[in-house]
Parts: structure tokens; sequence; C-alpha cells
């Protein structure tokens, strides 16, 4: 049974040139790269999960363009002390261009990266599948 559903969400920006968004957890939270991600709240839509934990993890109200990147997956970890099966459903964010960004108390640290860059810092088999679902989605429709 899944005790959890969250969304993980690729920020980008294409102007002036393709750049991804990837913030640093801090130590209490192990201190690791990833896109955004929260959990979907009771009552509330994935998409509008998306825009508020985009809000919540960046101060980003501004959006280009939402796209859900048909993928999910789920997996297990701890979560209030209790070892609970989660599923994340994948979106990516296009703003129009890169900016300063205003972080939640969940992150010490931003990068705006070249799509190499990010393959760098994200070490989640998962993150890099959902970087390569956004990658192919620009390929098939830029």
């Amino acid at each position: 049974m899944i005790g959890r559903i969250n969304v993980q969400v690729l920020v980008f920006t294409k102007t002036p040139i393709f750049r991804i968004l990837i913030l640093q957890r801090v130590p209490e939270r192990n201190s690791y790269w990833q896109p955004i991600s929260g959990g979907i709240e009771r009552g509330e839509k994935p998409i509008d999960t998306v825009k508020r934990e985009l809000f919540e993890e960046t101060g980003i109200k501004e959006l280009k363009n939402i796209i859900n990147l048909n993928y999910s997956f789920t997996f297990e970890t701890m979560w209030h002390g209790n070892l609970t099966k989660m599923k994340e459903i994948c979106f990516a964010v296009e703003i129009n261009k890169k900016r300063k960004i205003t972080l939640s108390n969940e992150h010490q640290e931003y990068k705006w990266c070249t799509e190499a860059e990010a393959r760098n810092f994200l070490n989640w088999e998962y993150n890099l599948i959902v970087l390569n679902r956004l990658v192919e989605y620009l390929k098939l429709n830029d």
C-alpha cells in the first residue's frame, strides 16, 4: 500500500540557454542534490502540488509551462519513523529565465546547471530517469 504520494519537479529554462535547477538538502536531510519534491496534500491535485511546492521551495510563481512527464515510480523510505512506500509523479516546469531562488528551510544551496552538470550532482537513479524524460520530451517538442 502506498503511504504517501509526492510530486517531483524539474525546473528549467531555455533562455538564453538551457539550464536546470537543482537544490541541495540541508545536512539534517543528508545534503544530497535533488529536483523539487513534496507531498500531495489531502484534496489537492498533483498539478496544484507542483505549483505549491515550486513556490514553497524556490519562491517561483511565474511559470511558462508545466509538463507532465508521464512517469511515476515507487520506493520505500523511512518517513516519520516508519518504513513507508511512496509514489512520485514526475513533472517539469519551464520558466522564462534563470533567476535568484529563495530557498526553504529544507535546502541549503541551489544551482542552475547544464544537463551534464545536473547528471553529476543528481545521484538517485529516478532523478536521472526524470532528467532523461525531460531531455527526450524537449527533443520531440522543440
